[in-house]
């Protein structure tokens, strides 16, 4: 394995939560850029299991699972080090009514807003094929077959 190689796959489960002409988003406040909730799945916990743990302890709320969406791969760079990323998506919905607006951060460095799907370009959407994949009407596109969709980027070289 090369020096410039990730030394492992991270194994992450992200949520999409939608509301009427909004997506919502978790950005980062040190770097400014944004992603979808969810974080780290843990050894022993399923992908959904993960979603939900994480939604719980940086928002404090709790949130129903919902189907599959998408598996990303993403290989890229991050502050002069290789990462590479296996994401899956799920549609989330809130476990108790709709969703609150704002939605509360539970953690410094996190906070979470809502984003017209018109204005997701402007927002820092990473990784980019999500945000094109969002932009191509996501799991709403034509032809779209949430049980294969798949989507993968290598940034750089």
């Amino acid at each position: 394995m090369s020096k410039d190689m990730p030394k492992e796959i991270e194994c992450i489960a992200r949520g999409l939560v939608a509301a009427k002409s909004r997506i919502l988003l978790c950005r980062n406040r040190k770097h400014g850029y944004c992603y979808l909730p969810g974080g780290h799945i843990e050894p022993g916990e399923t992908a959904a299991e993960a979603l939900a743990r994480e939604f719980l302890e940086e928002t404090g709320l709790s949130v129903q699972v919902g189907p599959f969406l998408l598996a990303n791969e993403n290989i890229f760079e991050q502050r002069g080090k290789p990462k590479h990323e296996f994401t899956v998506l799920f549609h989330v919905e809130h476990a108790v009514g709709p969703w609150p607006d704002p939605i509360p951060s539970l953690e410094d460095k996190l906070a979470f807003e809502w984003v017209e799907i018109a204005a997701l370009p402007e927002s820092e959407l990473l990784p980019p094929a999500l945000l094109a994949w969002l932009m191509a009407g996501g799991p709403e596109q034509p032809g779209g077959d949430h049980e294969s969709a798949w989507v993968s980027d290598r940034q750089g070289p």
